[in-house]
């Protein structure tokens, strides 16, 4: 965190690096998104992609020395998602400023972990907004992008044939190659835990962007299991990471505010968004109570 004292009113301090590495526990899909890299610019309140896709043309041999004359590309839909403003303020007295120099700094760092976890909570369950009406943006989220041919219900609990299938509709979208993921709350992890229990193959943990994360390895790919209090209660995220980016207009920073009276305010503000580079890389399993 920074120690300087004194600000002007137009200073501002990158704090891209320090949210990167706090509350890895508590935001899980921020923190790996962050650690493997997997950040782009905006250059608007609107970010706006091309659906990333592969040609799935069957037959493409060619004779030899013959001249090319058909060129492929893959059908990509426009894609866009909107930027949301992320903000908290900071302020302490001229009081407590001079007894403990540092509790501005203090202060901020504990603004940014709340900034940074409830860009988390949006980055998973966002439900786009533009803001024509309200004024506010609100990006979408994991949940909201998740292909409809991706869903899987369950009954009651999570069953490994649940599993498989989720991991089997990513597969047959034909794919890029990434690592699989998936996002559980505790009660589904719980139910997770004990159909692997007695089996070596879920045993084995690996350090993941500084989490321990379960993993199952089915016929159609390995899954790693990555325990979040944000994700709803009756849902398990799947997706591929090499489909899932977060974009920034404004990378998280502080800006102090001009000072009134005897205090020293300031603000920790992002502007962010989230980018699924195609909805077939994300699905959604939901748990359902039976009759």
């Amino acid at each position: 965190m920074f120690n300087s004292d004194n600000f002007t009113q137009a200073e501002r301090i990158s704090l891209a690096k320090e949210i990167a590495v706090i509350g890895v526990q508590a935001t899980p899909l921020t923190s790996m998104l962050m650690a493997k890299g997997n950040i782009e610019k905006a250059l608007s309140t609107v970010y706006t992609w091309r659906e990333k896709t592969l040609d799935s043309t069957d037959d493409i041999s060619a004779e030899e020395g013959s001249d090319t004359t058909t060129f492929y590309e893959s059908a990509r839909a426009e894609l866009n998602n909107v930027l949301e403003i992320f903000k908290k303020g900071a302020s302490i007295s001229g009081s407590a400023q001079a007894m403990k120099s540092s509790q501005l700094a203090e202060e901020v760092n504990d603004r940014l972990l709340e900034l940074k976890i409830n860009m988390e909570k949006k980055l998973i369950n966002g439900l786009k907004d533009d803001g024509s009406t309200s004024g506010i943006r609100h990006m979408s989220g994991l949940i909201e992008f998740a292909d409809a041919s991706n869903a899987v219900a369950a009954t009651d609990a999570v069953t490994e044939d649940n599993i498989k299938t989720a991991m089997r509709n990513l597969w047959d979208q034909d794919l890029a190659e990434g690592t699989y993921y998936a996002l559980v709350n505790a009660d589904i992890k719980e139910d997770v835990d004990a159909i692997y229990q007695d089996r070596y193959n879920y045993n084995h943990k690996q350090t993941n962007f500084g989490l321990v994360v379960d993993s199952v390895t089915t016929n159609y790919g390995t899954v790693n299991f990555i325990l979040s209090k944000h994700v709803p209660v009756d849902k398990a995220v799947f997706f591929n990471d090499a489909y899932v980016d977060l974009a920034y207009l404004r990378e998280p920073h502080f800006e102090p505010l001009a000072k009134t009276g005897d205090s020293v305010k300031g603000q920790v503000i992002a502007e962010s968004t989230l980018k699924v580079g195609s909805p077939k890389g994300v699905g959604v399993l939901t748990v359902t109570a039976g009759v």
